[in-house]
């Protein structure tokens, strides 16, 4: 199946789910991004050797309603104050998959406006996002999909795939 079909089919399932359009495809665009690193981190020693500081090491300053920023969490898995650089590719894919969950947040308040809803009982979008480029690097779990997910662990779930264009990579 061509790209162009399997993206089209992608963004009909998807505002069916109840998916608005704009974040429909600001996950195509994210799902490309995160095939392209995948293949970048699986295939290029370079990739590797280019490394910045982890952003928990980095000093912030919190915001001005006094809450801290979600980007500054460790990525190098040193939960002491010693934290050592990481690959670019990761703080990359890890700015990625921010700016996906805040906008299936954003889908879901657009989807439920001015709900009551206790937290537990608000059908909520999901992600999973998977280092290997031979498949859906990105997939979405819809509110819909709750159910039948249900008792299932994390690698067993129902999900749907969000097709990634292609890399342009040439090695």
């Amino acid at each position: 199946m061509s790209y162009q079909r399997e993206r089209e089919d992608f963004i009909a399932r998807m505002t069916h789910e109840g998916l608005p359009l704009d974040v429909a495809r600001l996950l195509l665009r994210e799902a490309t991004g995160l095939n392209r690193r995948a293949e970048l981190a699986c295939s290029s020693e370079a990739a590797d050797r280019d490394r910045v500081p982890c952003p928990a090491s980095q000093s912030f300053k919190p915001r001005r309603n006094g809450s801290s920023d979600n980007r500054h969490l460790c990525l190098c898995d040193h939960p002491n104050d010693e934290h050592e650089t990481i690959p670019r590719i990761t703080l990359q894919d890890h700015r990625a998959e921010v700016r996906i969950l805040e906008a299936l947040r954003n889908a879901t308040d657009r989807l439920y406006p001015g709900r009551d809803w206790r937290e537990e009982d608000l059908p909520t979008w999901g992600m999973r996002t998977d280092g290997d480029p031979r498949g859906y690097t990105l997939r979405v779990i819809p509110p819909s999909y709750t159910e039948r997910n249900k008792g299932r662990d994390r690698f067993n779930l129902d999900t749907i795939g969000v097709p990634s264009g292609p890399s342009g990579l040439r090695f």
